[in-house]
C-alpha cells in the first residue's frame, strides 16, 4: 500500500450539545487501556487471559473564552458532570471522516500563563466507559 498523510486541519467537536472546535488549537484522544493479562496455574495446559476495562481520555488545549458559554466558562460550570461528546475527524474528507462518541467527564481547564501571552487553556477529560468508534 501506497503511503498516504494528511495535515490536521478541520474536525468537529461536540462537547454536552455544544460546538467548540472553533476555540480548540490541539487535541489527542488516547487508548489509555492497559494491556491484557495472562494468568497461569500449576497445569501447564491451562492458563486464562483477563481483559481490562476500557480507558481513555481526551487531551484538549484551548484558546480561553471566558464569555458566557465559552469554552473556559462552560467547563468551570460544568466540572464534576458527565456529558456526551462526538468529536469528527477529517469531516471535509468524506471517504476518511470518522467519529469517536462517548461520554466524558468535564474538568475545570488550567487558568493563567505567561505575561503577554494569549491565554490558553489545557485539559484532559477522562471519558467514561467505552468510546463508539464509526465512519461519519
Amino acid at each position: 500500500m501506497a503511503a498516504q498523510n494528511r495535515k490536521l486541519t478541520h474536525i468537529l467537536l461536540d462537547i454536552g450539545g455544544t460546538n467548540f472546535e472553533a476555540q480548540l488549537s490541539s487535541w489527542t484522544l488516547n487508548d489509555n487501556t492497559d494491556d491484557p493479562e495472562t494468568s497461569f496455574v500449576f497445569d501447564p495446559d491451562e492458563s486464562f487471559v483477563e481483559q481490562p476495562d476500557p480507558a481513555y481520555s481526551l487531551d484538549c488545549t484551548f484558546y480561553s473564552d471566558w464569555r458566557s458559554g465559552g469554552i473556559s466558562d462552560y467547563l468551570w460550570a460544568h466540572r464534576g458532570e458527565t456529558v456526551p461528546f462526538q468529536l469528527t475527524h477529517h469531516p471535509d474528507i468524506p471517504a476518511e471522516a470518522k467519529i469517536f462518541s462517548g461520554s466524558l467527564l468535564i474538568k475545570g481547564p488550567s487558568v493563567g500563563g505567561d505575561v503577554r501571552t494569549t491565554e490558553q487553556s489545557t485539559v484532559t477529560f477522562p471519558i467514561v466507559g467505552d468510546i463508539v468508534y464509526a465512519a461519519a
